[in-house]
């Protein structure tokens, strides 16, 4: 949806309040409220897939140094986000290979695979 020459963002409201409510154990054993960059990270992959889903997906892939780019956050930062939103179910990721259309095979390299969750 565009306005003004900006777009707009459709996020779930009970996703909204899981992330204000929601805690975790860091290493040390303390109860941590969810940081501003995992939010952002899940505003970031809201934005990502209105952007490539569409009738015939409803997942999209998304490269961890692409979401490095997109973001400025440390691969460290994004790949323990991409686990902390599928621990809350507010997203589903998995890894993904390429098939080759020539011969058939995967490929080596593989790419991660996102679907944001109907909460």
């Amino acid at each position: 949806m565009k306005y003004k020459g900006g777009n707009f963002c459709q996020l779930s409201k009970k996703a909204i309040e899981i992330l204000n409510e929601s805690t975790y154990i860091d290493a040390k054993k303390k109860i941590r409220r969810i940081p501003a960059s995992m939010r952002w990270l899940y505003i970031h992959l809201n934005l990502l897939e209105h952007r490539f889903t569409g009738k015939n997906e409803d997942f999209f892939f998304r490269a961890v140094k692409d979401l490095k780019k997109d973001t400025g956050f440390s691969e460290k930062t994004i790949i323990e986000g991409i686990k902390k939103l599928n621990d809350l179910k507010l997203i589903h990721s998995w890894q993904m290979h390429w098939i080759d259309r020539e011969t058939g095979k995967k490929t080596e390299k593989h790419i991660t695979a996102f679907r944001i969750s109907t909460v």
